[in-house]
Parts: C-alpha cells; structure tokens; sequence
C-alpha cells in the first residue's frame, strides 16, 4: 500500500466515523451582521468538486464586514488570484476551524502583515502560516471585508467549517445557523442504465432518461411511461435544492434508491475529504454533463468511486433483474432540514426473446483498459500510459488520428473521448518533427468542440512532446511564439497620476498562459495584483512605500509559460 493510499483511507475513515458525531449547534455565530441569504449551499456539483461550503449574499457589493465565528486563532492566510482569492482559516478551542474566503482585503492588522510577506517574497501569491497567537479574534470581532476575489464570479463571502485536525469540510447547516428552507428538492430526471452488454432498457442498450412532472416532494415519470429492464441496471436523478426566498439552485444533501422497499443506495452530504474530491465525476453521469450540462447523480458505484458520502449500498446500489416480474422503486431526495421529495416508480423485468450479442466494438476501438491496472497503449505517433486507478471502470479504449488543426504541428490525436472522465494523471506523448528554434516554445494542448486549444504541462525531449493531463479528448502540438499582451488602461507617457488610486492594465496570453507579472517603479519592486478572471493587472499607490510629487519610471514586464516576454515602460507624474 503506497503512502498516497494509506493517507486517503485513513481520512476517508476519519470522514465515516465522524458522520456520527453530533455537531455543536450553538457554538458558532454568523459570520456577518445581516441575515444570512445563500447563493449556494454544502455539498452542491461543481466542477471536478463539491462544494465545500456556503455561500453567502452580500447584496451584491462588495467591503461587508465579516467577523470571527468563534473564538480562535489564524493558522493560515492565502493571497491568491485564483481559488478562494484572499482567505483567512481560523482555529477553534471545540476542535473545527473556519474559513473566510473571495475577501476585499483583511483587518488592518492582518492586510500589513501580508503586505510585508508579498514584498519580502516579490509576489503577489503567498501561502502564509503566521506564527501561533499572532492574530487572535473573539467570536463576533471583526477580521476583514467581504469581497470577489479569486475565481469568485459575483460579490459573495464564501464560509467553511472543518474539522482543524484532518482539514475535512462538515456541511455548516449543521451547526444550526438561521438559514431559512421549508422547500423540498425538486426532481427533473430519472436516469435508466444498463451496465452490462446484455443488459437492456426499454429494449435498448442504452441509457433511457425521462423529464418528471409533480411538486411539493411528490413526483411521477410524465406520461407514465412504462420501464421494462432486464439485466443489470443502474438509476440516477437530477435534484436540485432551493432555499427560501432565493432563486439559486442548491444541492440536495441526501439521496437513497428503494426497490420493493429495501434500501439499496444511500449518499449524505455532511463531510468530505478533499483528496476524494475528483470521485464526483463518477458520481455524476459525467457524459451528460458533457453533452447537456445535466447534473444527474447515480444512485449505483462504479468500481473505483470511493467516494466516502456513500452511506450505505447492497451491491454496489446495482439492481439485478433476470426473472420476470415487477418491481417497485423509490427515489427518495433530502436537503439538509430533512425536507423530501419521493419518486415512487414500478420497473418490469421482461425477459428478451433471442439472445443478446455483445455490440460490436466501436471502429477505433484498440484494448480493453482494466480500471485497477495500469494501462499502455502506442501507435500512429501519439502513446499514453494510465496508472491504475486512473479510470472508475473497464474501457473500451478507444483511439483514432485526424488531420492537424490550424496552427497544428501534428495530426489531431483521438485519445478515447471527452465523454469519459480520468481520475488522475496520465502521461501523453506525441511525435514532433519540431525546429530547434521552435522546442521550447512548443507545447501539447487539448481542442475543443471549437479547436480553441487550452495548454497541457508538457515538454520536448528526443523527437516527442511529453506531457500530463486527466482529460481525454483531442490532442494536438502547437508553438507559442507570441508574448503576452499588455494594454494599459489608465496610464500614458506623461500622465499626472496623483488624483489616481491605482494604475490599471489588462493582461491576457491566448495560448500557454501567464506565469508571471512584476512591476517596478524607479527600479524598486512593487505590488501589482492580478485578477485573471478579468484579465486586470492593478498597482494601488502607496504613498508611505513611494512617496509623492515627482517624475516616475514604470516598469511592467510580463512573460507566458513558454519564456516570450512582453515589457511595457512609461514616465508619469505622482
């Protein structure tokens, strides 16, 4: 068992045994000063993750204040432009710990100490681990302002509890905070699958989804359309929560499959690990998801979910019918506040009259790939190698070439396909007849539906692109031979800058993507932040660090992942 390994099962443990626990209901606070309005709750889909906390309103501006939950101590503080942005992580005497994150900026205290980090390490990201006692706060005490910062997409404060020892995130809604929700999840869509070559649907071998009709925790398959199975099967339902008085689709915090009145599925959103966090995509249908941008959850495991929510199953939650007869299935859906909805719906197992022949494999179809091995396969220029682990079940793997893109150095690679996901990484190589003066500039990239190409970590070496992704799709050699762009926005040679709070650019790289930004004034650093989600570059004056009422010298130089360099220079007045 390797360290990896040992270190998951023992959290996963951790998460199971702790599910028990009674959570302290009264011990925190809002971390804000008016009622709390959430955009999102516990445990919703994202993207390769749950969500791991609430999401609060702010009204949509920001510089709310937000206060300490508890009594506690920081342990951690992150600048980032990504992620959770500007975060505080604060510890408690009970054992949890919360997190505040997307902040404006920090209590004064906090925002110079960060500040002297940034200058100290030239950097606008940093990881910081103040020491013990630093920064204590009692519960209701203010520690910075609400913001929108990092890959936050509107004005909200992003709220976590976790357990301080193991980092595990536990579903706040269950600390007994005056979150207002009466209404049960509604269904949209019940999932029919059949998981072996013989197994059929409706007579089909293919998935069979049909829309739901009803209200009020009570729902029926529209038209009542019958389900005759036979074989092997799986369901799955899309379900989304929604709290009073707010529009946005939250997450349900409990699923569990019935057949003829036996539990045989059932999931609970209190608490995850984040290292099973990329499990969700063998939780979800993930090709509908790719397809249709449909979430729906299945209520059966693939062989390598190991997602910890899932409570209990028998047989993996698959549903076994070979002999003729009906059965009666249930769905059964539950938010937080243990508000339901139910699906009650019959199966018939009709036998097919000839024999069921395995379909033919698809026509690039190349090996078997087994989920629990490692796997190789190599042709026609292109190789990949899987770890075990890799895949959440047997595949089919499928490989095909096509004609390069535009920009292309390299045919198009077919690596299976964009409707399977891959848990972890896998090694992709790719033959490149590549100029020397073009090796380092060139890189694998992913095309989508679109062939707008996005940059796969890679590297040349001995006539081959070597590189790491867990996507499948198509793949293909480009060069990026063009530096980042630079626009500034607010400043020009000359330009009286003194009634300015900031100065302002806008940055972008169409291929590799940035890697760094520094600016210096009068040839001394300084602290230009970046939020890449609006592509904005932004130094705020700092009267105390550069004094005013001269002549300046800017500085901004800019460079990609693939070494091109852009500089920009301007004299200006402050």
């Amino acid at each position: 068992m390797n360290k990896f390994t040992s270190l998951f099962l023992i959290i996963a443990f951790s998460v199971s045994e702790s599910l028990s626990a009674e959570f302290p209901r009264d011990y925190f606070i809002s971390p804000v000063e008016f009622p709390l309005n959430l955009s999102a709750n516990f445990g919703e889909l994202r993207t390769n993750s749950f969500h791991a906390g609430i999401d609060i309103r702010t009204g949509g501006v920001t510089g709310r204040r937000v206060n300490a939950a508890a009594e506690g101590f920081v342990y951690r503080i992150v600048v980032s432009p990504v992620g959770y942005g500007r975060a505080l992580y604060i510890e408690h005497p009970n054992g949890y710990a919360t997190v505040y994150a997307h902040l404006d900026r920090f209590s004064d205290e906090i925002e110079r100490y960060v500040n002297e980090q940034q200058y100290k390490q030239q950097s606008f990201r940093v990881d910081l681990a103040p020491p013990g006692g630093m920064f204590t706060f009692n519960q209701g005490e203010f520690i910075g302002y609400s913001g929108n910062t990092g890959s936050s997409f509107g004005p909200h404060l992003h709220f976590e509890i976790r357990e301080a020892a193991t980092q595990v995130p536990v579903n706040p809604l269950k600390f007994n905070f005056d979150v207002a929700d009466h209404l049960p999840p509604v269904l949209y869509t019940l999932a029919v699958y059949p998981l072996t070559h013989n197994s059929l649907v409706n007579g089909k071998n293919e998935p069979l989804y049909l829309p739901l009709d009803g209200g009020n925790g009570r729902y029926r398959i529209r038209g009542n359309l019958p389900i005759e199975v036979y074989g092997e099967i799986g369901f799955g339902i899309e379900a989304i929560d929604f709290l009073d008085g707010s529009p946005n689709r939250c997450g349900a915090w409990a699923i569990e499959l019935f057949l003829d009145n036996e539990s045989v599925y059932r999931h609970e959103l209190t608490q995850f690990a984040f290292a099973e966090q990329r499990y969700i995509n063998s939780h979800i249908d993930y090709a509908e998801k790719v397809r249709n941008r449909r979430d729906i959850q299945r209520t059966f495991l693939q062989p390598n979910n190991r997602l910890s929510i899932n409570r209990h199953h028998v047989n993996r939650g698959v549903g076994v019918f070979y002999s003729e007869g009906r059965t009666d299935a249930r769905m059964v859906v539950k938010d937080v506040y243990r508000n339901t909805s139910v699906l009650s719906f019959p199966v018939k197992t009709v036998i097919p009259e000839e024999e069921i022949l395995p379909p033919p494999p698809p026509g690039n179809f190349v090996m078997l790939m087994r989920y629990d091995q490692q796997n190789r396969y190599s042709g026609n220029g292109a190789s990949v190698s899987l770890p075990a682990g890799a895949l959440y079940d047997d595949l089919l793997f499928e490989f095909d070439t096509s004609a390069p893109a535009d920009g292309s150095l390299t045919p198009v690679y077919h690596i299976h396909n964009r409707y399977t996901p891959v848990h972890r990484n896998y090694n992709l190589s790719i033959a490149a007849d590549i100029p020397e003066h073009l090796r380092g500039k060139a890189l694998i990239v992913n095309l989508n539906n679109n062939n707008n190409p996005s940059a796969v970590n890679s590297r040349w070496s001995d006539g081959f692109m070597h590189g790491q992704t867990n996507l499948f799709g198509r793949f293909t050699v480009m060069a990026d031979t063009i530096p980042p762009e630079i626009e500034p926005l607010n400043i020009g040679p000359g330009r009286d800058m003194s009634n300015q709070r900031m100065i302002r650019f806008r940055i972008r790289d169409d291929l590799s993507g940035i890697r760094s930004y520094n600016g210096y004034i009068d040839d001394e650093w300084v602290l230009f932040e970046y939020d890449p989600k609006n592509e904005h570059l932004f130094y705020i004056f700092e009267e105390e660090r550069i004094g005013r009422g001269k002549n300046r010298r800017l500085e901004l130089i800019v460079d990609d992942e693939r070494d091109n360099v852009s500089v920009y220079t301007v004299e200006f007045y402050y």
